[in-house]
């Protein structure tokens, strides 16, 4: 009988030691593990298994004195190893450059054996901090577990989720044993012996912006799920440990915004009141607080402005001081006038932008060429020296066929400047002295006839254009041009942090072209009047240069045109939170709505054209669009022209009057001396006819 006894024992510590080997382990129980010990090791790794994303690092951290606990759950969730695993001791992480692998929105399982909130505060700093300073925050989405085996007292809970919730980590429970529940109705404490309910573990949480009195402030702490310790454990409900906790509506709780004063309509500014009783009220202005107080009417929350924190303001842009009152929770949003640069900060965020703010450079806008400049822009140089060329082969082959024709031929198409003289009459349509006489001379100057009114008619067109609209200048339309012209760059000094990180090739041209200007106002009067000038503007500021007409000349023209490859820095617009600030969510889906819609956009048009309307320089409406005036101001230039040849004509007769008389003198000497060699050829001819006739011999006649 006592052997049956002894190989019955023996074969039970065989199965036991197998099923050990099986398993691992895993069911046997650690002889330096307590019971509530070693279920909450069983009961992390099935948290960790259903509500731990496997793609995201899991982050283990004790203190030193919890070791052992901590070596047993590493154990027992190393089994599956579904997670890259990162441990930490008293905030060391084991890990040589372990930061490197820990991302903000994993999953960190935090064990604390008795609910010291200064354990938990350093263990919390020590990932947060990178050497001595503090360079790391959590997205909303990480999941924190703060566990331990012993009690946790509810003022403990309280202190614990009121420290994560500075740090915005809202998505987090607790897991201890459970000896009291919440009545939710009194908020009072409830004895767990009041009740059958045997030894558990209580998983806790609280729920942000339930009321308007219960907003960013932990007063009610609400038990989730018990896990029974029995056998292997288990959670009596299954519910969802992780539920959403802040929904779309947020009961009307303040929403703490820092706008600093931009001084700018389009963004943000300060506008001062004097009531009936002479006290002055400050409001808050600005297309930028509007688009605030929408996003604030969607998710029901009311609206509370906080002064700006020293060294936030626009002229210095310093953001220690807000932090500091961010984590405070003395405020949850800043805007005005802030971009892209601010992400530059570990600890604050931007929600979705809702206006991209461009800088570029602005060169002087082209000039109209001079009217009377036209009849030469007609036509390039190689027309006009094949229309000289032409006339001069019309003139010679004139010439030639006049000479040599067969039929006679006026003496004005013999010579060559008499042939030029009408080919040049021809093509400014005037009537020539004499029409030709041979058939090839007119088949000749027909030709020439039909080709001086082809190019008289074409002339006339383009030369009427071009008195109506004379045209402007090719301006400078890309950065090489604009670096090959050898114009002088200005940019306001507020702009230097642009080309801090450029190309430092382009940097250097703009440094060797820099204008040294006395003051930002003369430079724009140099771009704008001297054109020897291109200055760096942001788009929005040089829109609202042409809605005002600061930027337009006497007729409206712009005097500063952008190029459209010279943009040089993008500014998103944007509103900015504690880096991890659950509300971002809620704040950045609203606003992204808003731009898709075109809110923004619609906003600023509007505030143009009221701009356009109050400035009286601009048209909104042209109804003649497309069609130009043409009165005697355009033709001015062919009043010129007239005028000159009114005075050359003028001219050519007066000094014909002044020479009628020597050619009157020439002409009786001529007329004299022909009349005196006529009466000469008379007398001889008398004086000769007589000795003729006795030379004649008749027919019968006697010598």
């Amino acid at each position: 009988m006592c052997l049956l006894q002894n190989e019955i024992m023996l074969c039970i510590l065989l199965v036991i030691l197998l099923f050990s080997i099986i398993t691992k382990g895993a069911l046997l129980p650690s002889t330096s593990l307590n019971l509530q010990e070693i279920h909450l090791v069983r009961c992390l790794p099935y948290i960790s298994y259903r509500y731990f994303s496997p793609a995201r690092t899991l982050v283990i951290s004790s203190p030193s004195n919890y070791r052992d606990v901590q070596q047993e759950l590493i154990a027992e969730i190393q089994r599956t190893a579904i997670w890259p695993v990162i441990v930490t001791v008293d905030g060391k992480i084991t890990i040589a450059e372990g930061s490197d692998f820990i991302d903000r929105d994993g999953s960190y399982i935090i064990l604390i054996p008795d609910g010291n909130i200064k354990s938990l505060q350093a263990e919390i700093n020590a990932h947060a901090l990178e050497g001595t300073k503090i360079t790391r925050l959590w997205k909303s989405e990480t999941r924190f577990v703060v566990a331990g085996a012993n009690e946790f007292s509810m003022s403990q809970q309280t202190d614990i989720f009121d420290y994560l919730s500075k740090v915005r980590i809202y998505n987090c429970i607790i897991l201890s044993p459970e000896h009291y529940i919440i009545d939710k109705e009194y908020g009072r404490q409830i004895n767990f012996n009041d009740v059958d309910t045997g030894m558990k573990l209580g998983v806790y949480t609280w729920f942000p912006y339930q009321s308007s009195d219960s907003c960013a402030e932990v007063n009610d702490i609400t038990l989730l799920d018990s896990w029974v310790i029995s056998a292997q454990g288990h959670f009596t409900n299954n519910t969802d440990l992780f539920p959403r906790k802040i929904s779309n509506s947020f009961n009307g709780c303040p929403m703490k915004a820092v706008v600093r004063d931009s001084e700018w309509l389009l963004t943000t500014y300060y506008e001062n009141y004097t009531n009936s009783n002479g006290s002055v009220v400050r409001f808050v202005q600005g297309l930028e607080t509007d688009l605030l107080m929408i996003v604030l009417k969607q998710m029901n929350m009311t609206f509370v402005h906080v002064p700006t924190p020293e060294g936030f303001e626009i002229e210095e842009g310093l953001t220690d001081n807000l932090i500091r009152a961010m984590i405070a929770r003395d405020t949850f949003i800043a805007l005005g006038l802030l971009g892209t640069y601010i992400l530059a900060e570990p600890f604050l965020d931007s929600t979705n932008s809702y206006y991209i703010m461009s800088f570029r450079w602005y060169v002087p806008c082209s000039v109209k060429y001079p009217r009377w400049s036209s009849i030469f822009r007609i036509l390039s140089v190689e027309l006009w020296l094949v229309l000289i060329i032409s006339i001069v082969i019309a003139g010679i082959s004139i010439t030639l066929v006049g000479r040599y024709s067969c039929t006679s031929e006026w003496q004005g198409y013999k010579t060559l400047p008499s042939s030029l003289t009408n080919v040049w009459a021809v093509i400014l349509g005037v009537a020539v002295s004499t029409m030709p006489r041979s058939p090839s001379l007119r088949s000749l100057f027909f030709a020439w006839v039909c080709f001086s009114v082809a190019f008289s008619t074409v002339f006339q067109a383009f030369l009427t254009t071009f008195l109506i609209d004379s045209g402007y200048k090719t301006p400078i339309q890309n950065m090489d041009e604009l670096f090959a012209s050898g114009i002088k760059l200005f940019y306001p000094p507020d702009y230097n942090f642009i080309f801090e990180d450029g190309d430092e090739t382009e940097m250097s041209k703009i440094q060797r072209n820099l204008a040294n200007c006395p003051s930002y106002d003369d430079c724009f009067d140099w771009a704008m009047y001297n054109k020897n000038i291109s200055i760096l503007l942001a788009d929005l500021d040089a829109e609202f240069y042409y809605a005002n007409a600061s930027i337009l000349g006497e007729d409206s023209e712009p005097l500063l045109c952008r190029l459209e490859d010279g943009i040089v820095y993008n500014n998103f617009l944007s509103m900015v939170m504690l880096n991890g600030d659950p509300l971002m969510r809620r704040v950045s889906e609203i606003i992204g709505r808003l731009v898709e819609a075109g809110f923004y956009n619609f906003w600023i048009s509007l505030d143009m054209h009221k701009t356009k309307i109050d400035s009286r320089e601009i048209a909104i409406v042209n109804p003649l669009d497309g069609y130009y005036s043409f009165n005697l101001y355009h033709m001015q230039p062919a009043f010129y022209l007239l005028l000159m040849g009114w005075c050359l004509s003028s001219l050519c007769f007066f000094f014909e009057f002044l020479f009628q008389p020597i050619k009157q003198k020439e002409v009786k000497l001529i007329v004299g001396g022909t009349k005196r060699n006529f009466e000469l050829r008379q007398y001889l001819h008398r004086t000769t006819l007589p000795t003729t006739r006795q030379r004649v011999h008749l027919p019968g006649s006697f010598e």
